[in-house]
């Protein structure tokens, strides 16, 4: 970085190859637009967009870190993982990548069951999205919205797909220690994505927070899109009582929504070691947005 700039940093960042709106090459250009010069694209459970998304990189400057966002399994709830700077090809995380499809299509089967007995159209959902390769909630509460269900997405998981609710199926992820050592074995760093997020108790989180690090795990999201003051705090304590280093990022869907538009983040604690120290040597940091 040249003196007297800041790189503008997003970790976390999804495109169509998962449930984004944007194809990978329409995200790297909004994340240039928004001055981010070092970004991670971190689809749910595959790597299908990170091709297109690093050529896009490539042509508008913009430094791209190979990642993926992993479903996992901590103590019998679904907690998600950041697996940052991998190497795409690495065995070990393909077998992974398998189970996790796995997985995911056997949950999409049984939601689409079950809201097919609740009177929603869960078999007509499933075959519109039967082309895509990664099926999440997020599609299918897209579409009971569409299909006059629900007013909103917020609504549709609340009505039809949250735990408790008649559209919901468990699925079989893989536990924590396995998804963390593959993202290891390909090289990269395990970070826990956005930790205040889960329902879980102060002491639960903590308990996470400690076992994450136990197992392998380099660090924690500190920042993320939405997020308030009073939960950046929680966030930095966790962080330094675990001995993590921390991550922020957008968790970008859809740029449109104020508070997922990438790079728009407050700023990592300066007690807290960055997990992009190791991508950001000789980067020159993007410009300011002006929007």
């Amino acid at each position: 970085m040249t003196a007297g700039t800041e790189l503008r940093v997003d970790l976390h960042l999804h495109t169509t190859a998962s449930d984004g709106v944007l194809t990978p090459a329409a995200l790297i250009a909004a994340v240039a637009d928004g001055g981010v010069g070092l970004c991670a694209v971190t689809d749910h459970d595959t790597i299908e967009g990170l091709p297109e998304a690093g050529a896009a990189a490539d042509a508008l400057g913009v430094r791209l870190v190979a990642g993926v966002e992993l479903s996992t399994l901590w103590s019998g709830r679904t907690l998600h993982v950041l697996g940052l700077g991998i190497d795409p090809g690495s065995p070990d995380l393909s077998t992974l990548l398998a189970l996790l499809g796995e997985a995911r299509h056997a949950r999409a089967r049984a939601i689409a069951a079950r809201l097919d007995r609740a009177g929603a159209p869960g078999g007509a959902i499933l075959e519109h999205l039967r082309d895509l390769r990664i099926v999440t909630r997020t599609h299918f509460a897209r579409e009971l919205v569409a299909r006059g269900h629900a007013r909103d997405a917020g609504a549709a998981f609340s009505r039809w797909l949250a735990r408790g609710q008649p559209g919901y199926a468990a699925a079989g992820w893989p536990e924590l220690a396995p998804t963390i050592d593959a993202i290891r074995a390909a090289g990269g760093v395990a970070v826990l994505a956005h930790p205040l997020r889960y329902k879980l108790s102060a002491g639960q989180r903590r308990t996470l927070v400690k076992e994450f690090a136990r197992l392998g795990g380099t660090g924690m999201e500190v920042v993320t899109g939405g997020q308030s003051p009073t939960q950046t705090e929680t966030a930095v304590g966790l962080c330094l009582r675990a001995g993590l280093e921390g991550s922020q990022g957008s968790d970008c869907h859809d740029p449109s929504l104020p508070w997922q538009r990438p790079g728009r983040l407050a700023k990592l604690a300066p007690a807290i070691v960055p997990v992009w120290h190791r991508w950001q040597a000789d980067l020159v940091a993007a410009p300011a947005s002006t929007a």
